[in-house]
């Protein structure tokens, strides 16, 4: 895999196993979702390292990316303080993008001080989606976010790159997943298949 970067786009050359190659082109900055089909865990690993440059991309992982003995709150300012982005409107950021995800600011002061360990799929996801938002990335990677939550919540995991648009309408979204799951409805620009 090569990768080319360029301001308005990232340019990669794809080899799969049979050495067949595929260019991928993502265009930055204009608001574009990509859908990224990949067979298997080596692949959306490998597709992941190639792509992965935070704070300029982050992802919402299948378990949210949390550590699980640091509690909610001290998991979204880790990040945002390791890479200078700590402000004094991050506490106020946090409020108002869960309070988009539908909790109160009294249920999601109560959710901040839980330990990853206990909280459900979902709210795993809920947390790292928002702790990957306050990084204001312009890449932002939804890797196989649909997978095993229940069907209640379905459409809220869907409306997060929603929520997120509100503050960044022009950043790109990857939607990462699988071929057995390669059905799943997103409303993409663009598919590639790994």
């Amino acid at each position: 895999m090569n990768k080319v970067t360029q301001k308005d786009q990232w340019e990669f050359t794809w080899r799969d196993r049979n050495n067949r190659s595929t260019r991928l082109l993502f265009e930055l900055d204009r608001g574009y979702r990509y859908k990224v089909i990949a067979h298997s865990e080596e692949d959306k690993a490998k597709f992941l390292d190639l792509l992965l440059r935070p704070p300029e991309t982050a992802i919402v992982s299948q378990d949210g990316g949390l550590l699980n003995n640091i509690s909610i709150d001290e998991n979204l300012l880790l990040p945002v303080s390791y890479h200078g982005l700590l402000t004094e409107s991050t506490g106020r950021h946090i409020v108002e993008l869960f309070e988009l995800c539908g909790l109160s600011e009294i249920e999601t002061q109560e959710f901040l001080t839980q330990l990853p360990i206990k909280l459900s799929t979902y709210q795993r996801r809920l947390a790292g989606f928002v702790r990957s938002a306050l990084m204001n990335p312009r890449v932002m990677v939804y890797d196989s976010i649909l997978e095993g939550v229940f069907k209640a919540e379905i459409e809220q995991v869907r409306r997060f790159d929603d929520f997120y648009r509100r503050y960044s309408p022009a950043h790109t979204a990857i939607y990462l997943d699988y071929d057995t799951h390669s059905n799943t409805h997103t409303n993409a620009n663009q598919t590639f298949i790994l």
